[in-house]
Parts: C-alpha cells; sequence; structure tokens
C-alpha cells in the first residue's frame, strides 16, 4: 500500500512498535484516515508503481485511460504533505517523499491509469516508455463542501459486484 499522509499526524512514529501501533494495525489506520490525516492508494498488491499527486484536472487522454477512480478522500494539509510506501510513514524507516502544499483542507481523488492500453506506451524492453503515463493520478482540490462525506475505508475503489 501507498499513501499520502500529514507529516505532523505521525512525528511520533520512531520505532517499530510505535508503527505497528499507528500505521500497520488496520483499525489504527483507518482513524487517521477519518481524520484526514491519511489516503490510501490500495489496490490489494504490491508493485512498483508511478503516482503523480497535482492540484490541476485530468487531461483528456489521461481521463480515455483511467479505470477507475477512486470517492473523495479528505486530507488536511499543515503546510507539507508525504508520499510513500506504507513503510516509509513517520521517521522509524522514513524516505518519503515531502511537498509543499498550502495549509488547508483538501478533497482528494485517486484515479487508476491502465497506460498499458495507449499506443507506443510500452518499451521494447517492456517497460514504460518515457511518454507512458503514470500508474496513478492524485487529483488534489480544496474542499468545497465542508461538512460533505468522505470516503474512509482502506481499499481506494470501489470493486465491482460479481454476478456468483
Amino acid at each position: 500500500m501507498f499513501g499520502l499522509w500529514q507529516p505532523e499526524r505521525f512525528e511520533g512514529v520512531r520505532s517499530l512498535d510505535a508503527w505497528e501501533d499507528e500505521v500497520s494495525d488496520d483499525s489504527a489506520l483507518s482513524l487517521h484516515i477519518e481524520a484526514g490525516a491519511f489516503v490510501p492508494i490500495n489496490v490489494g498488491g504490491d508493485g512498483t508503481f508511478q503516482i503523480s499527486v497535482r492540484n490541476a484536472p485530468r487531461n483528456t487522454r489521461e481521463e480515455r485511460y483511467t479505470l477507475v477512480s477512486s470517492e473523495p478522500y479528505l486530507l488536511v494539509s499543515k503546510g507539507s504533505l508525504a508520499l510513500g510506501g506504507l513503510e516509509n510513514v513517520g521517521s522509524y524507516i522514513g524516505g518519503a517523499t515531502i511537498f509543499s502544499v498550502p495549509e488547508g483542507r483538501y478533497a482528494m481523488t485517486v484515479h487508476l491509469i491502465d497506460w498499458k492500453a495507449e499506443p507506443r506506451s510500452v518499451g521494447t524492453d517492456g517497460n514504460p516508455s518515457d511518454s507512458a503515463l503514470p500508474d496513478f493520478i492524485v487529483v488534489l482540490e480544496p474542499e468545497t463542501a465542508p461538512g460533505a462525506a468522505y470516503r474512509s475505508i482502506l481499499e481506494t475503489f470501489v470493486r465491482p459486484e460479481s454476478d456468483g
């Protein structure tokens, strides 16, 4: 699992015990999601992914290759956000990418992109070409409806109902 989070919320995560209590425990992580301190990027599997985070909407090309979009999550910025794998939350292991985001409340929508479906997106070596789209595009928009309901579960996308 990957995520975006409020670094200040996890400053006390400096040991394996603290990380297990605050981050790896699903019920504890769910409380951070509900508080607007963590947004999961979770498709239920491991991998290496390209993630683009921005405050601009997807363009026509990106929309064309979007497989699924999440319902909006709340994320509250105190001036910066962190992006990384779940293991990077806090300073126990560290290694998250930190970037400045103005203080405020944001609605964040995660878009899963089928970049391989686009012609010429895969190089001859089987890797993404230089022009390939990322795996995920996370759009960060200032909150416009305070009190709105936000997605608050660990699984980022709603799974389609099966017929069996």
